[in-house]
């Protein structure tokens, strides 16, 4: 019941999340903002934090990855602040700055990628690479895309998400319970 209740809170945060995006969009834009900021500081410090402490890297690709990371981090930190400022304001400047910040990402990491496939590591997902050109590239060509409709889009995705987990986890719970019923039936 425990892990039921734990996990019916932890889809209905982004449900009302997604409720809020719906209910109040202009002040979703700094929501929508900081999280984006807080994904690229979270990617940054990790990807610091990996190139740090691989020994096997040549010290080119060790300084191109510290310099963007670090860039990163900054960007992401200014992004942060601003995004609660004045949201309407500042949309366009952050939505360009964050785009030109996907786009240098993406580019050092497609050159990361092909170094570390030609040094034989092979299990690295160059799907993250993918990802930051697409939205650099949208967020580039279609900036009041990004304020209206991409905010409603993105609440209802999540809004559904979070209902079909709600409702994958009760339907989980009760199949689990049904079992435990059956095995202690058929012991008697």
């Amino acid at each position: 019941m425990k892990k039921l209740i734990s996990s019916i809170i932890t889809a209905l945060i982004p449900f009302v999340l997604a409720v809020l995006m719906l209910a109040f969009p202009s002040r979703t834009v700094s929501i929508v903002f900081f999280m984006l900021a807080l994904y690229i500081l979270y990617g940054a410090l990790r990807d610091l934090y990996i190139v740090l402490k691989v020994d096997a890297l040549p010290s080119r690709v060790r300084n191109v990855s510290v310099v963007k990371n670090a860039l990163n981090i900054i960007l992401s930190v200014i992004v942060i602040f601003l995004s609660f400022a004045n949201p309407q304001a500042l949309l366009d400047i952050v939505v360009y700055i964050i785009a030109l910040d996907l786009l240098l990402t993406a580019i050092a990491d497609s050159l990361d990628y092909v170094l570390l496939r030609r040094m034989g590591i092979r299990d690295i997902i160059a799907m993250d690479v993918i990802l930051r050109y697409v939205f650099a590239l949208v967020m580039f060509f279609f900036p009041s895309f990004i304020s209206s409709t991409f905010i409603k889009i993105v609440a209802i995705i999540i809004l559904v998400l979070s209902s079909l987990y709600i409702a994958f986890c009760v339907f989980a719970y009760r199949n689990k319970k049904d079992e435990i019923i059956v095995e202690y039936e058929e012991k008697d």
